[in-house]
């Protein structure tokens, strides 16, 4: 019997999420599939019930949660109590902007439920813990924002000299 917020729960019901930016998938070969297959296979491994997958694919970990369509989805459904558990299988998967993640914790909290990534460890029920969430997602946007600077650099070089800038920032 696993026990979930208090209470004894025969097998826990979660919300798997998978996000992947299209730049994301490109560069480093971040795949929804991958991501599915992980979570599947860590739920199966585990004895946890699969609600539902919630994937939000081509979308930025830095877009607010009422511009992620899946994520928005799964946040309703946490709310009506569908979910005791979210698991994604990396931090920078679920949010890549300390602000909003904050914004969304609350919601969790409210309802009692819980998050894991299957891939890191991260601890959110010590004061310790919960700072280590907040340092690593202060660098993971960070590493995003310098990422977008540096970009945009490049393709203002490229308007400038007047070359091609596929998939550039629109101006």
């Amino acid at each position: 019997m696993t026990q979930v917020n208090n209470y004894p729960r025969a097998v826990l019901r979660a919300g798997l999420y998978e996000r992947v930016s299209t730049e994301e998938q490109a560069l480093r070969g971040f795949s929804i599939d991958a991501q599915k297959d992980n979570l599947e296979e860590y739920c199966k491994k585990n004895n946890i019930k699969i609600v539902r997958h919630y994937t939000d694919e081509g979308i930025s970990g830095a877009k607010p949660p009422l511009k992620r369509p899946a994520l928005q989805q799964l946040l309703e459904d946490v709310q009506d109590g569908k979910i005791d558990i979210i698991l994604f299988t990396k931090l920078d998967r679920w949010f890549r902007s300390v602000q909003e993640y904050f914004k969304v914790q609350e919601i969790l909290d409210k309802h009692k439920v819980e998050w894991k990534t299957i891939h890191e460890d991260y601890d959110t029920t010590t004061a310790n813990g919960r700072m280590a969430i907040t340092i690593f997602l202060a660098i993971a946007q960070n590493e995003r924002e310098k990422t977008s600077e540096r970009i945009s650099v490049v393709f203002e070089h490229k308007r400038k000299n007047k070359e091609a800038c596929i998939g550039g920032p629109k101006v």
